[in-house]
């Protein structure tokens, strides 16, 4: 009896139409790029975090930050709040002068560039470090611009309206 062999064939063989894989198994193309993605993705989320977490200071009014106790005094904070009326010193280094919210009243002091919209009862931001003594000491004042939007009357071209207002009929 003969038996019949197999010719020796270096054909792999199919399943379902997709070709079986030669050498080491691959991961496929779409994974590696996943991967890839949520990599990428966590690290910019981290810088972010990392950016806006370090300098993020946020605005306290006068009774915020006195609540804040001796944790005060070892950070700096922004405050925000209108200048107080007749509370303006200039001398020849610095200036003081009081925010005075609807909360209390902080003494600042400031050395440095004074805004040139800067006036009494302006809102401004002052960030600095705020003393034991009840002193804030700013190294930056931002005053807020007053800006006052409102609709012209009704049948009143602008041109008009600003001749009315020069003559303080508003």
């Amino acid at each position: 009896m003969k038996t019949h062999e197999a010719p020796d064939l270096d054909v792999k063989e199919e399943t379902s139409g997709i070709p079986a894989a030669r050498g080491p198994k691959q991961s496929p193309t779409w994974i590696k790029l996943g991967v890839a993605g949520v990599l990428l993705a966590f690290a910019i989320g981290y810088l972010v975090f990392n950016a806006t977490s370090s300098s993020a200071v946020y605005y306290l009014t006068v009774q915020e930050l006195r609540d804040l106790g001796p944790k005060a005094h070892t950070q700096q904070v922004r405050v925000s709040g209108p200048v107080a009326v007749g509370s303006i010193v200039r001398n020849a280094t610095d200036l003081s002068f009081k925010i005075d919210d609807s909360t209390g009243t902080l003494p600042v002091v400031y050395k440095g560039v004074v805004p040139d919209i800067f006036q009494e009862d302006i809102n401004v931001v002052v960030e600095g470090s705020y003393t034991p003594e009840g002193l804030f000491k700013a190294n930056t004042l931002l005053a807020m611009c007053p800006s006052r939007f409102e609709s012209l009357p009704p049948g009143t071209d602008s041109e008009s309206y600003e001749k009315l207002e020069a003559h303080g009929a508003s």
